[in-house]
């Protein structure tokens, strides 16, 4: 080991989270090379970003068993990762997912996705929700009105439902329980009775189609309290419930159980997809809205005691597959095995769910090393700043044997008109002022392009609209009343639209960075 190496060892979580506390702009611009040994596609694409956005080279490199792949990205002069994707895994259809799944591991999707709704895409709604659309009596006004902001059924559920104390996350979990495990299997055989014969003549229910069986809830049984222990406790996380030692008493938790109503099961006209073919359904969200439901519910929830408790943010929850402490992979086990149960399924051992859940591949020692040699290969050729030709981006797998090597993909130019052009690593860069107005801001930007502006956005929000009537005031509004600055930041990158210009150059655009004028 060489000693003069220094190594800082950090456990800090890659994401937009650490963004503007962490992993800041100025910690990328303080490395000469980013090197990669990431397990999953979507930290990759941000990194590939990140370092895009700050100009460093990056080392991607990652292994799959007996397979792996290394890639070089200079600036200026390669394409990026997230410039080329490969083709996406063939997805399990839906109606096996939803209602008929032939084996364990459509059962562990299943408990995944169950997973990622529940505790971080519903709570990412309600807070983007009240973030857009204000205080509740604003969202009264807006629906006494005939205006219907997006997503308000989801949210109105969501605060009805919404468990404020450690007694009603067991109760919605027991809840959850009833739903999930006893009540899906009624609706499912309610509709297609076990005798139930299709057009063809052959009977519904035959492999690889299996009846559910409804599975009673029995507080004896381990795999039932290990769902509404780590179901209850994710709920706690979520809706920021303050815990306590009394959350791991499993007698305080059957004495909270012995209260609970368990609604008996109603059937429902709701539609069941039977098509191997049919997609998941649409969002209809705003075709069911009904605005007195969301009225009566705002108006209930307003007079409860601490009524604030129901309207304050909720803390979505990233699966982390590493921290058994979380208790992601315990709900993860418990909700597929008895999913698994309910179908008549072979259950299985926590390691081998956790290995489908989390995508776990386990790792070849030769592979790894092969790849961290390549790599190591390719850092020297950075070092020594060589030509696009010399590097090498690699795709091998050792089983057949075949190592395959080939020179990167250059950065796309992007001719604008004679003598204007640029790649993914070029920007626009536009130095703000205290005074600078959307007119002055614009001008800047024509000087340039020497095109028309017909649209600026920050992220999806737009900022100004050449074709809006209401934004014709805002050409001699202030930038700094119209853009919303976002952490520490210097700069903001927007997107601008140019008139004139076809769709396939129009994507290409980068972005306009405006610096934020010297505090």
């Amino acid at each position: 080991m060489n000693p003069h190496l220094k190594i800082d060892v950090q456990q800090f979580k890659v994401f937009e989270g650490t963004e503007y506390t962490v992993h800041t702009d100025q910690f990328f611009t303080e490395q000469d090379l980013i090197v990669n040994a990431l397990d999953n596609v979507e930290t990759r694409i941000y990194m590939d970003q990140r370092c895009v956005d700050t100009g460093k080279p990056l080392l991607e490199s990652g292994t799959t068993g007996a397979k792996g792949h290394t890639q070089v990205i200079v600036p200026h002069i390669t394409e990026s990762y997230g410039s080329q994707r490969d083709p996406t895994d063939e997805d399990v259809p839906f109606c096996s997912l939803k209602s008929f799944p032939a084996k364990l591991d459509h059962c562990i999707i299943w408990a995944r996705n169950k997973f990622e709704s529940a505790y971080c895409e519903k709570p990412r709604i309600f807070n983007k929700f009240w973030t857009d659309n204000g205080s509740p009596d604003r969202v009264k006004d807006r629906l006494l009105n005939g205006d219907i902001p997006k997503y308000s059924m989801t949210m109105a559920r969501q605060l009805r439902q919404r468990p404020v104390t450690w007694d009603d996350c067991i109760t919605t979990a027991r809840l959850k329980f009833e739903k999930y495990f006893c009540h899906k299997a009624e609706a499912l055989i309610h509709a297609y009775p076990l005798d139930h014969v299709r057009d063809d003549g052959n009977l519904f229910w035959q492999l690889p189609r299996r009846p559910p069986h409804p599975i009673q809830f029995d507080s004896s049984l381990p795999h039932h309290m290990e769902f509404i222990t780590s179901a209850a406790r994710l709920f706690a996380d979520t809706m920021a419930v303050p815990q306590a030692d009394i959350r791991l008493n499993s007698e305080y938790i059957l004495q909270v159980l012995g209260t609970v109503t368990v609604p008996d099961f109603s059937p429902k006209s709701k539609k069941i997809v039977v098509d191997d073919s049919e997609a998941a359904p649409a969002d209809v969200e705003d075709m069911e809205a009904d605005e007195k439901e969301i009225l009566d519910v705002l108006d209930v929830v307003q007079r409860r005691h601490n009524s604030n408790k129901y309207f304050r943010d909720m803390i979505s929850q990233e699966f982390e597959k590493d921290d058994d402490s979380n208790g992601h992979i315990d709900y993860i086990v418990a909700t597929a095995n008895l999913r698994a149960e309910m179908y008549g399924i072979a259950t299985s051992d926590r390691y081998s769910i956790k290995r489908v859940a989390g995508k776990i591949i386990p790792a070849i020692a030769t592979t790894t090393a092969t790849v961290a040699g390549l790599v190591a290969i390719e850092l020297f050729k950075l070092i020594r700043k060589a030509s696009l030709e010399d590097y090498k981006n690699c795709f091998l797998n050792l089983a057949l044997p075949a190592v395959v090597l080939s020179e990167p993909g250059a950065a796309k130019v992007t001719q604008i008109r004679d003598g204007l052009s640029f790649t993914l690593w070029d920007k626009l860069r536009v130095q703000g002022t205290e005074s600078m107005t959307m007119n002055d801001f614009i001008a800047k930007v024509k000087e340039v392009m020497q095109l028309e502006v017909d649209m600026v956005l920050q992220g999806s929000r737009i900022i100004y609209s050449a074709i809006l009537p209401t934004h014709r005031k805002k050409i001699k509004e202030k930038m700094s009343s119209l853009v919303r600055i976002q952490g520490v930041k210097p700069y903001i990158d927007l997107t601008v639209c140019f008139g004139g210009l076809s769709d396939e150059v129009s994507m290409d655009v980068p972005p306009v960075r405006y610096l934020l004028p010297p505090v």
